[in-house]
């Protein structure tokens, strides 16, 4: 009996309590308040709602997704090959989304000369900022990307079509929206110098997209609007040039060997690395308000 009763005695000390820091205990894993406030954080949670009653609804959101992960293990999911690649892919993509956020604490806030003069070296983003509406066709990036010179005689985008049929290359048609404040600076200049109704071409990653403009529409900032807006744009290109120079740095002493055949294109160029700009738009952006007086 003594030894039974010590032995109940000890695991009963291993038993973990919901209290202090502890907000609830699901089959032995604490959900913690730093948790809750992290997931109230992310969310829009409405003014003057109680501050209890929204910690509640966090927790049993955790407890519920608490409870379907630990039944997800217990069915193995978390030894499938293809869960551990994509925990990997959110893990990297967190731990540098969040390397990206650190480096813009140590970023000053650009003053009003700063934002001046940013507003006027991009007029396509502020002051003549444009909606175009756009018919596209979508494709697959060939191989070589010297192929597209086959599409630079195209003067209409039924043109495109048939050249790339005639190549043997798929596509997809649609209609979408350019904002020419989404689109670098020199590719706008190029975009309004075209004839109405000429087709032009950005190839983007595995994809190239070929548009034409059917309307267009201005919507530039106001006054109020301007000031917040470069102030974050000023911020994320510095940001991104750190995370570019990290990056840099990283390569220089890393030790990368590569199968034949996976080598980097050769004609990759200077273009900003899809893992910094990804880290740039994902993070999460600190309220920086312009400067005023």
């Amino acid at each position: 009996m003594i030894i039974v009763a010590a032995g109940a005695l000890a695991l009963s000390g291993c038993e973990k309590a919901a209290e202090g820091q502890v907000a609830a205990v699901v089959n032995g894993e604490e959900i913690t308040l730093q948790e809750i406030n992290a997931t109230l954080a992310q969310a829009n949670t409405p003014e003057g709602v109680d501050k209890k009653v929204l910690q509640q609804r966090a927790l049993q959101q955790i407890v519920d997704r608490r409870l379907l992960a630990q039944a997800a293990r217990e069915s193995g999911i978390d030894q499938d090959p293809a869960y551990l690649i994509r925990e990997r892919q959110l893990s990297e993509a967190l731990l540098v989304q969040m390397y990206a956020q650190k480096a813009g604490t140590t970023l000053k806030v650009p003053d009003q000369a700063a934002i001046d003069n940013y507003t006027e070296k991009h007029p396509f983003a502020f002051a003549n900022r444009t909606v175009y509406a756009v018919d596209q066709l979508v494709f697959p990036a060939p191989e070589n990307l010297e192929d597209l010179k086959a599409l630079e005689s195209a003067q209409t985008l039924d043109q495109v079509g048939a050249t790339l049929t005639e190549m043997g290359i798929p596509f997809q048609s649609k209609s979408a929206q350019m904002d020419s404040a989404q689109v670098p600076p020199a590719m706008m200049a190029q975009i309004v110098s075209l004839a109405p109704g000429e087709p032009f071409v950005i190839p983007t990653g595995t994809t190239v997209t070929a548009s034409v403009i059917k309307a267009q529409q201005k919507v530039p900032f106001n006054a109020d609007q301007s000031g917040p807006v470069a102030v974050k744009a000023i911020r994320n290109e510095e940001m991104a040039e750190i995370m570019k120079k990290r990056l840099g740095d990283a390569k220089a002493k890393a030790e990368i060997t590569y199968q034949a055949g996976f080598e980097p294109p050769k004609d990759s160029g200077d273009a900003p690395s899809p893992a910094v700009t990804e880290a740039i738009d994902d993070a999460p952006a600190e309220t920086v308000d312009a400067p005023t007086g």
